[in-house]
């Protein structure tokens, strides 16, 4: 499935780059355009998930992002095309603007009818989700809409608190429609914490006890989660690498010392094959991590296998602030890493054939491309086969490209990376 993906070059109203690209998964913002502040949200929920705000990121590998602010005889202009996204998530800002413009309702209701609709002649595919934002208490006097999609609830916010609650509770939503899979039947996010005892113990409670006020997350934690008298190696191992959404990696002074705490994360970076019958090479994924710094004043060592990882130090003086960081952070990285893959699946299926080709769900670093070779060698695969390592995004920088050539080219002297956009022109 294709659709045409748009990136703001400068200015909420300026002028668009227009490319085709697979979209598994796109994101319409549906706001007035008199209202400054759902203005201001529609712009700031642009920039979360193009990864406009997000600086570390490699390759640009966001999500596609579409405004919708103008109606025309009661209807959304442009409409909206469900058959371009297997999921199209739309998100309403629905404030005292909105409901107080009577084509504007009458747009909203025949949207949410024609949204219901759809998703009953289409089931399995090409769904349409609605998340109305509850900006106004006019919104549960338009029943056609509240009642049959359960609404976030942002009254009496103030800009800043709004902004941030917004993005966390829409990131989260997305994220467990995405892992639903065309299933009415949407699954919590659950988050493995990986810490260690001596210093690491307090930060990981904390987190284990607030995560949950922040949004809709589930935090596995092994004092709570593994079953006494069973097998809790094996359980938590299984935990760290495939069972949980993602991982929170403590990194203290001590964690990089503790054979587990190196384990957790070894398991949580290990590349893992996604799918073996689409391509001999396959695709493969990784499980998303997230750090947590709090380092003092003692010796420790560095971790190759938590490289490429986005992390974020620990303020001891406002946690919660940290905290609330982390939990958007993490519902961002899993939607990431699910939509990398539908695109993968999407990209792979066309180049059956090709032997030469693996692909990968996360931006490559030198220690998961290490892993990967390694793994490939253990079963007994030529690597030497693969010319083509085929990564999430629009192109990594050339010095970053540069650091990868060794690990890259000990496939193969002339084994090379190359985006996803590139892979869409083969």
């Amino acid at each position: 499935m294709f659709c045409i993906n748009t990136y703001r070059i400068v200015g909420f109203d300026s002028l668009y780059l227009i490319l085709i690209m697979p979209s598994p998964v796109s994101i319409y913002v549906v706001h007035h355009l008199k209202s400054k502040v759902a203005t201001q949200l529609a712009s700031d929920l642009f920039d979360w998930f193009r990864l406009s705000l997000l600086t570390e990121n490699q390759s640009n590998a966001g999500l596609p992002v579409y405004f919708r602010r103008r109606i025309v005889e009661a209807r959304l202009q442009p409409d909206i095309s469900f058959s371009d996204s297997d999921l199209n998530i739309v998100v309403l800002l629905v404030d005292q603007e909105m409901v107080g413009d009577i084509d504007w309702r009458t747009a909203l209701v025949r949207f949410a009818k024609s949204a219901r609709t759809w998703n009953k002649k289409h089931v399995g595919k090409n769904r349409v989700q609605i998340l109305p934002i509850a900006m106004h208490e006019g919104l549960y006097r338009i029943p056609e809409v509240y009642e049959n999609f359960n609404p976030i609830r942002s009254l009496d916010m103030p800009l800043d608190q709004m902004t941030a609650f917004l993005r966390r509770a829409v990131t989260e939503a997305a994220a467990r429609f995405v892992r639903a899979d065309n299933s009415d039947v949407t699954p919590p996010l659950n988050v493995f914490l990986s810490h260690a005892k001596r210093d690491g113990r307090q930060i990981a409670e904390y987190i284990r006890d607030s995560v949950r006020s922040f949004g809709q997350m589930v935090a596995w934690y092994d004092a709570n989660d593994l079953p006494y008298g069973g097998k809790w190696k094996s359980e938590m191992m299984k935990s760290a690498r495939t069972d949980t959404a993602a991982m929170v990696a403590t990194v203290t002074d001590t964690y990089p010392s503790r054979q587990w705490c190196r384990r957790e994360a070894t398991e949580a970076r290990t590349p893992v094959r996604l799918n073996r019958a689409i391509s001999s090479p396959g695709i493969w994924k990784v499980q998303p991590v997230v750090g947590i710094y709090n380092l003092g004043n003692l010796w420790t060592r560095p971790m190759p296998m938590l490289e490429g990882v986005p992390r974020i130090g620990w303020d001891a003086m406002e946690p919660r602030k940290t905290t609330e960081r982390l939990v958007d952070r993490l519902a961002l990285e899993v939607m990431l890493g699910l939509v990398h893959r539908k695109v993968a699946v999407s990209i792979a299926r066309k180049q059956t054939k090709r032997m030469d080709i693996c692909y990968l769900t996360w931006v490559p670093d030198t220690w998961t491309l290490s892993k990967l070779r390694q793994i490939m060698l253990a079963g007994k695969e030529d690597v030497a086969k693969i010319r083509y390592i085929v990564y999430p995004g629009y192109g990594l920088a050339k010095t970053e490209l540069s650091e990868l050539d060794s690990v890259v080219q000990s496939f193969h002297r002339d084994s090379q990376l190359v985006s996803f956009e590139e892979a869409m022109s083969w």
